[in-house]
């Protein structure tokens, strides 16, 4: 993977992206943390309607998305993360910490994915002089995540030593900027391949929620592997994002620091396991991407039994070892099955 770091414009997108995946997780352990302690259980509700966002504008912002240059585009969605993110944050001066105003911004921050997630994916392939090179900047690109759910948790344990854990949304802010900032350094090196810059025909407003659909069904295989990775998507969502919390707040009380230790373990399994899939050949990623699968969910489901906070994190790195195995195989399926201008659409 490292080798994809010798074009320069990939490593300015890495570096951009590692630095606010960091101030993402430390983001989202914030917003958890404080959505718990307010609501406990509830919180699922908060965390279905990010993702109900984030799909919704999906459908609606992809008529537009497709139709932007992924480089300005990822600048503008920094920018505007970051003023949302610092709304809490301004409004904690002179207010106790409301759940509507968090439950409005984790929607709009959660929304913007929809833009920036499609034009990450699609500008990889732009700035990959080869499949080979683009096949490591995938894997380079998985770290990112990975990475964060390393270093962030333990950052959090130093944080919440210093500041109160609305100010976790105060450095996912700056990591937004700082993003920005490595996208907008990559700006000269977009020279866009033709079939980008040619005239793009005008669509009805239909036909631009379900051409990612059709694109779909008309590719041999791909309805089945969109339908399993929505069904082990939400479930990982619910036992990752909400599970570990309510976990935690009953085995051990009022503790982020072992909530954060947890996802910390995670990060580190996810991190191996990133390193040794990322720097391999994935030549059936098929096999690669189901094998992932059930390797989750033997993790999960010996979480489910153990009732030792010790060796439910120490379980955790175990699990997390299968996540880069199906996310880098649905990565390459789509990145190498459609052109570069179809994958805005299906993402």
């Amino acid at each position: 993977m490292l080798k994809a770091l010798r074009h320069r414009p990939l490593a300015f997108l890495w570096f951009g992206q590692a630095l606010s995946s960091v101030g993402d997780e430390i983001y989202r352990v914030g917003l958890t943390w404080l959505a718990v302690g307010l609501i406990g259980a509830e919180t699922g509700y908060l965390t279905a309607a990010q993702f109900a966002a984030l799909m919704l504008l999906s459908f609606i912002g992809g008529k537009w998305a497709d139709h932007w240059e992924p480089v300005p585009t990822m600048i503008a969605v920094d920018l505007v993360r970051a003023v949302l993110v610092l709304i809490p944050v301004v409004y904690s001066y002179f207010f106790p910490t409301s759940l509507p105003l968090l439950i409005a911004v984790a929607l709009g921050i959660s929304a913007m994915s929809a833009f920036f997630d499609p034009a990450l994916q699609a500008a990889l392939p732009r700035f990959s002089p080869d499949v080979p090179t683009l096949r490591a900047a995938t894997g380079l690109m998985s770290t990112t995540v990975r990475l964060a759910r390393l270093i962030g948790p333990g950052l959090i344990g130093v944080l919440s030593g210093l500041v109160p854990p609305i100010h976790f949304f105060t450095v996912n802010a700056a990591s937004f900027l700082l993003s920005a900032a490595f996208v907008k350094g990559i700006s000269r090196y977009d020279c866009a391949r033709s079939e980008n810059r040619a005239p793009r025909n005008r669509i009805t407003f239909k036909e631009a929620i379900l051409s990612g659909f059709h694109l779909v069904r008309a590719t041999p295989g791909m309805p089945y592997m969109m339908f399993s990775k929505a069904l082990t998507g939400g479930a990982w969502h619910l036992a990752f994002l909400l599970g570990y919390a309510l976990l935690v707040q009953e085995i051990d009380p009022g503790d982020v620091r072992s909530f954060g230790l947890l996802i910390a373990s995670y990060g580190a399994g996810n991190i191996l396991s990133a390193l040794y899939f990322g720097n391999r050949e994935r030549p059936n990623p098929d096999r690669m991407m189901y094998a992932g699968f059930i390797w989750l969910g033997l993790g999960f489901a010996l979480i489910a039994i153990i009732p030792d906070l010790r060796w439910i994190i120490a379980v955790a790195a175990f699990t997390a070892f299968g996540g880069p195995m199906n996310e880098l195989a649905f990565v390459d399926i789509v990145q190498t099955r459609f052109s570069s201008r179809d994958i805005t659409k299906v993402f």
